[in-house]
């Protein structure tokens, strides 16, 4: 069975007021929409866990030791931590955490969260 982290924006610190954020969207959307994503790709053979990240030196420590734990196959970077401007630096430092804790892990990106399962399918 292949591991899958998925690295998302925790959806309760996320400002639903900036205009980069789709109008109408919700904490609660988010989380049902990441849990239907999980069980489908449990439900593909997958095995799959979220981290879920805020901002800052503190969650990068923590996804840092997060990565040692086990090996991942895969690391799915979402969309919401990618498409948002004011999120760009901790892009940057997500990706470059990843790629120094996890070197063999392929890096994933989703375009929704309604596609993470075909980025997974496209890497491993």
């Amino acid at each position: 069975m292949k591991n899958v982290l998925i690295i998302g924006m925790d959806p309760h610190t996320i400002d639903f007021t900036n205009p980069e954020i789709p109008e109408g969207l919700t904490a609660e959307k988010i989380e049902r929409g990441t849990q239907t994503t999980l069980e489908k790709l449990h439900s593909l053979g997958y095995e799959a866990e979220l981290f879920l990240i805020e901002t800052g030196a503190t969650d990068l420590n923590n996804l840092e030791e997060h990565l040692s734990k086990k090996n991942f196959d895969g690391i799915v970077i979402g969309n919401g931590i990618r498409s948002i401007a004011t999120n760009f630096i901790l892009f940057e430092q997500i990706v470059n955490t990843v790629h120094a804790n996890a070197p063999t892990s392929k890096i994933i990106f989703n375009t929704l969260p309604t596609n993470t399962d075909e980025a997974v399918k496209r890497w491993l």
